[in-house]
């Protein structure tokens, strides 16, 4: 503004001009007294005036936007997670019903999201699910080579008069039976092992017999008709890794034969002497014979064997014992041991101390010893 006049006797100074004003700067004008406070970001020029790379300015997001956004996390986050449980669930839940495969009729179908890597499905598999490959008896599966697609965990035992029989819920009951003879005998029906591999359940004694349900079988004929060189009778059954492995009788030792499909049989080697009436399993990793002369022999891929120090070796409760520890029974790794009685009676016990009879054969026909019962995939009922 213009200076009012001094009120002094000296000259009247001149009036001062106007000062042009300032031109408008990028922010709002300083109040006196108070330091400026910008309501907006500050502009991209003042920054590179400084040689600093502007800031953007943040978009105000309002509370209806935050919440929609959390909300929308919180809905990808379950239905990832939701999925993935999903997918993992039913891979579990097929795991635990054990394991996989398609029928003789389709064996190799296409696994199931489960039991692929369960005990999946390994009779010795297993686990996606959970392993013991295996699943829980009775409960039917998602398929893979090993073990058809629907089938059930099972038990079936053989013996005289051609007797086979079996079990889907642990050995507590029994049924489906098939026999040649009634009150059989140490004749040409008695079936002294039995093994199930890739779908497919074989026994054997002077004879060969299969099924690809575990109700059904084929009779193949006398061994000694070209089925198996050197023996005229197999007591000694086990499959592993895709090939099974049949053990009979031999003076310089037994001989092991293997097969694929188990009705096409070559030689594969040779075991220790067991003199005769040559068993044969597999459990726990490893290959296990014995016979008359009670000395049992082990080995890891059925070619080299060597003495275990262990008398009729026999696997129960986790580790190999004698047969006599074993309780002259069969044991299962879900928990049970299996024990035939002459006069067709078949008895289970949890403990080995306690057995009950769980069935009587009305023709007869015994089991032919603990050792003939053995465990894989059936048909449901």
């Amino acid at each position: 503004m213009p200076l009012a006049p001094a009120r002094l006797a000296a000259p009247p100074l001149a009036e001062v001009p106007a000062v042009a004003p300032l031109p408008a700067a990028p922010w709002p004008p300083l109040s006196l007294g108070a330091p400026a406070v910008p309501d907006r970001p500050v502009p991209p020029a003042l920054p590179a005036l400084l040689g600093v790379p502007p800031v953007p300015a943040r978009r105000p997001v309002s509370l209806e936007h935050a919440t929609n956004a959390a909300a929308s996390a919180r809905t990808a986050g379950t239905s990832a997670s939701g999925g993935a449980a999903s997918r993992a669930g039913a891979s579990g839940s097929a795991g635990a019903q054990s394991s996989a495969g398609a029928p003789s009729a389709g064996r190799g179908g296409g696994a199931g999201g489960a039991d692929t890597a369960g005990r999946g499905g390994g009779a010795n598999g297993g686990e996606a699910g959970d392993p013991s490959a295996a699943g829980n008896a009775g409960e039917s599966n998602a398929g893979s080579e090993e073990i058809p697609a629907g089938y059930v965990k099972a038990i079936v035992g053989v013996g005289y008069g051609g007797i086979r029989i079996l079990s889907r819920d642990g050995g507590n009951t029994w049924g489906e039976r098939a026999y040649e003879a009634s009150s059989g005998g140490d004749d040409e029906d008695l079936l002294r092992a039995v093994t199930y591999g890739k779908g497919r359940w074989i026994a054997t004694g002077w004879k060969l017999v299969s099924s690809d349900d575990g109700v059904h079988w084929t009779d193949h004929g006398m061994l000694n008709d070209g089925i198996i060189a050197h023996n005229p009778i197999i007591e000694g059954l086990a499959y592993k890794d895709g090939y099974f492995y049949a053990a009979g009788d031999g003076a310089a030792g037994a001989y092991i034969y293997r097969s694929a499909d188990g009705l096409s049989w070559s030689d594969f080697a040779r075991g220790g002497d067991t003199v005769k009436h040559t068993g044969l399993t597999y459990r726990a990793g490893s290959f296990v014979s014995y016979g008359d002369s009670a000395t049992s022999y082990q080995s890891t891929d059925g070619r080299v064997w060597t003495e275990m120090g262990i008398d009729n070796a026999t696997f129960c409760e986790g580790k190999w014992q004698t047969l006599a520890a074993c309780h002259d029974a069969w044991w299962f790794d879900d928990g049970y041991y299996i024990l035939p009685e002459w006069g067709g009676q078949i008895r289970r016990s949890s403990t080995g101390t306690s057995f009950k009879t769980v069935y009587t054969d009305d023709q007869e026909n015994t089991l032919y010893r603990a050792r003939a019962v053995a465990e894989g995939y059936v048909a449901p009922e």
